[in-house]
């Protein structure tokens, strides 16, 4: 394993090294670009959140449905920073050996991330990518507390202190079981392969259920007419995140992009051949996700159904 000092002791990365990242990423057995399969799940997925009916009275510009929303679902936003490093780092603990982590990065450079935050990255090996990597779904945790504190469930998003009101809708909606059972899903899944599956849903029902969202004219006006920030599901809106998986290397402010989708696939393939060799992943993937995007829509069914007096 190459260690830190070895990796602070290279030099930058050079233009015929950047060159060579699709290379690198294919010596490791996996992708640049996602399979037209799962491409399809995600549709799919945006189908059965775009049902729930939380996501629903969103759409159709219910405010009780979006305090809802944002209730049953906290749970998820508030741990995944903390789920997506836990599991990362776990995976490059186990699959590090053999490639040093200058090579791994070039699989965890995602969209929008500038080569100098590469670089840095670089320097502090393993602890350097899954801070890297974490950083993202941090400041999306922040977008949903801007959310919940601009419809009363926060003091402020800062400290992310549950208001009085905000602690009287979330003890109801924790009670159900529904909501529970998503947390077990994600939270609470041991196996490598399944928790690094569990990430790659959850991208999926964020991007889908954001998708309607933005797009519902009714929701909008909900927003705007409130003064309410959007802002997660802005972030969580992908039109088109595979259109140039790479980019120019001629360009010296360019740098290697990867969607977050792309890397979960990758990492969750790795853990399965590995695991569960001879099933077929693609299976068991496509199962295991739909049956969480069915959990989530299901937490938000019944979240509208019991709690919604909470809120009135």
């Amino acid at each position: 394993m190459t260690s830190v000092a070895a990796q602070a002791a290279k030099p930058p990365i050079a233009l015929e090294e950047f060159r060579q990242g699709k290379v690198v990423v294919e010596s490791l057995g996996l992708m640049g670009e996602p399979p037209v399969d799962l491409e399809k799940i995600a549709s799919e997925v945006r189908e059965i959140i775009t049902s729930s009916a939380a996501v629903q009275g969103v759409c159709q510009g219910d405010y009780d449905s979006l305090v809802l929303f944002s209730a049953v679902y906290w749970g998820i936003v508030k741990t995944f920073p903390r789920t997506v490093i836990r599991n990362v780092r776990n995976f490059l603990n186990r699959f590090n050996d053999g490639n040093s982590s200058r090579d791994l990065l070039f699989v965890f450079n995602f969209t929008d991330i500038q080569r100098v935050r590469v670089l840095e990255s670089m320097q502090h090996g393993i602890s350097g990518i899954v801070k890297d990597y974490g950083f993202e779904e941090g400041s999306h945790m922040d977008y949903w507390k801007e959310l919940m504190t601009d419809i009363g469930m926060m003091e402020n998003a800062r400290t992310g202190r549950l208001s009085d009101y905000g602690k009287e809708v979330m003890a109801q909606v924790n009670a159900l079981p529904a909501v529970q059972a998503i947390d077990c899903m994600i939270n609470k899944e041991f196996d490598q392969r399944d928790a690094l599956v569990g990430m790659l849903a959850v991208e999926f029902l964020a991007a889908g259920a954001s998708a309607s969202i933005v797009e519902a004219g009714a929701a909008d006006q909900l927003f705007e007419s409130r003064s309410i920030p959007k802002t997660w599901f802005e972030v969580h809106y992908h039109v088109d995140d595979h259109a140039d998986t790479l980019a120019d290397p001629e360009d010296e402010n360019s740098y290697l992009e990867l969607p977050h989708d792309t890397i979960s696939f990758n990492m969750a393939q790795l853990a399965h051949k590995v695991d569960h060799d001879g099933e077929d992943f693609h299976a068991f993937m496509y199962e295991r996700i739909i049956n969480i995007a069915r959990a989530f829509a299901s937490a938000g069914d019944q979240c509208m159904a019991e709690a919604r007096a909470v809120v009135a």
